[in-house]
């Protein structure tokens, strides 16, 4: 039993530490690429104001609720308040009888889907990564003290570890597989609470 819990324990930090290494690795250049997405569906929005009747790039400066902010942010690669922007834009009065306002709303749709599909990753991530800290540390605290567990205490030990093992591992498989579905984001529903939009999707 001793010989198995030093076994045990010391390979969990070595499987783990190298597994949340590589998918981390991984899911920051993922991440990027959605964050990438984002920007491009912004710029695209806000060069498509072009079209808009009455409005034009070079009036949004004389007026501060319309696009520079949403702008500002763009360059400053600001992800937080974007969204807001492109809801506020939407809500103008010319942007309204607008015929581009289908494309500007697919836009702003699209956006959402990316963002909703980054921020799942982050927390997938965060449960593994979290999970898999705490176990790497529970079986660096244990080796130590192996010769003085008992059997009852081993077993309670082994659950405890092979659980967090596998919390880690199965949550950073998931977050990695749902990286993949790229082509999905477009389509992925907006919530019940935000149908303001969505009679204009695709």
């Amino acid at each position: 039993m001793e010989n198995s819990l030093y076994y045990t324990f010391s390979s969990i930090p070595q499987i783990l530490a190298a597994f949340i290494a590589l998918s981390g690795v991984f899911l920051i250049f993922k991440i990027q690429d959605f964050k990438k997405m984002q920007f491009l569906q912004v710029q695209h929005f806000y060069a498509y104001l072009n079209g808009v009747s009455g409005m034009f790039i070079g009036s949004f400066h004389d007026c501060p609720t319309i696009a520079v902010t949403l702008k500002t942010l763009h360059k400053s690669e600001c992800l937080g308040g974007m969204l807001e922007e492109m809801d506020s834009i939407l809500d103008d009065s010319n942007v309204k009888k607008a015929p581009e306002l289908k494309s500007l709303t697919r836009m702003r749709n699209t956006f959402y889907n990316i963002d909703k599909a980054r921020k799942q990753l982050l927390s997938f991530a965060k449960i593994s990564i979290i999970s898999g800290i705490f176990t790497i540390f529970l079986s660096v605290l244990i080796l130590p003290i192996v010769p003085q567990i008992n059997y009852n205490q081993s077993i309670i030990l082994y659950i405890i570890g092979i659980f967090g093992t596998l919390l880690s591992i199965i949550t950073m498989t998931i977050t990695v597989f749902k990286s993949f579905k790229e082509k999905n984001l477009i389509t992925l529903k907006s919530p019940a609470g935000n149908k303001k939009y969505t009679a204009y999707r695709n």
